[in-house]
């Protein structure tokens, strides 16, 4: 009954600090970082664009704030700071490299989706398959990330 308790817990601040930064994600203005993301995949990919707006094939995709890579630095952040363990200062520095490797590889997926629709497949899907993709690696930076600081026990962390 403990366990269930503190798993309870457990989601319920994942959920609370997930959907307050995902908020903030949305509602603050993130267009330096659209424009940025929309130029160098753009720019590699010899499409056209303009601000967030890439062209391909006669369809427009519009990079938003959900597409910068933020939101699975919201979903990181929400699973090391719903958790007891470890201290605020690892979970800071979790935090910074995840967040930033999470930007950093964020470029290549955006890239992924504007590469398939550029050659005619279904870039909905695609899309879909690399938001699992996303998340997946979100999971292995928490999962190793908290090994590599020593966790071995990871029932301590809820």
């Amino acid at each position: 009954m403990k366990d269930q308790k503190q798993l309870t817990f457990f989601l319920i601040k994942f959920f609370i600090i997930f959907l307050i930064l995902s908020q903030i994600i949305e509602l603050i203005n993130l267009s330096f970082l659209t424009n940025f993301i929309t130029f160098i995949s753009a720019s590699y990919l010899g499409l056209d664009f303009a601000s967030s707006i890439v062209f391909v094939n006669g369809a427009n995709f519009i990079v938003t704030n959900s597409c910068t890579g933020l939101v699975s630095g919201a979903i990181l952040i929400a699973l090391l700071f719903a958790g007891k363990k470890p201290t605020t200062g690892k979970k800071l520095f979790l935090t910074v490299f995840g967040v930033c490797f999470l930007l950093l590889i964020n470029i290549p997926r955006v890239m992924v989706v504007l590469l398939f629709a550029k050659v005619g497949y279904d870039a909905e899907l695609v899309h879909t398959l690399m938001w699992f993709v996303m998340s997946g690696v979100v999971l292995l930076i928490w999962y190793y990330g908290n090994k590599t600081i020593g966790i071995k026990n990871f029932n301590e962390l809820i």
